[in-house]
């Protein structure tokens, strides 16, 4: 089913992240759509794809806790994956809302908008 689909998706690319940043990098890079957009709660909007990749493949995360995860069909070639984060990235903890929205592309499906509110 789709919904498994994406929610795996978004799992993987949390357990990139938890990884080398090279590792992180390779995911997104294949993972981001042409045109993505990156809201994060402590930088303007990002909407270059190797910014993108910049401000989300550093710093590694050292531990994450996935809450909630729950995926929308929007259209039938478009879905939203919605849930919380805690966890801590170098060391500081971190703890927000995330919505993440995929669109299925002739080469599988590709991230084009993540927004992190931090609560």
């Amino acid at each position: 089913m789709e919904h498994d689909e994406l929610i795996d998706l978004e799992r993987r690319g949390w357990q990139a992240l938890a990884s080398e940043p090279g590792v992180a990098r390779q995911f997104y890079d294949d993972v981001f759509d042409e045109r993505i957009v990156l809201l994060l709660s402590d930088l303007p909007p990002i909407r270059r794809r190797e910014a993108a990749l910049d401000a989300l493949c550093g710093a590694a995360w050292v531990e994450f806790r996935l809450h909630g995860l729950r995926c929308v069909r929007l259209t039938a070639r478009t879905g939203v994956v919605r849930y919380s984060i805690a966890g801590a990235q170098s060391a500081l903890p971190y703890s927000a809302q995330v919505s993440s929205v995929y669109a299925r592309r002739p080469d599988g499906w590709k991230l084009t908008f993540h927004q992190r509110t931090r609560r």
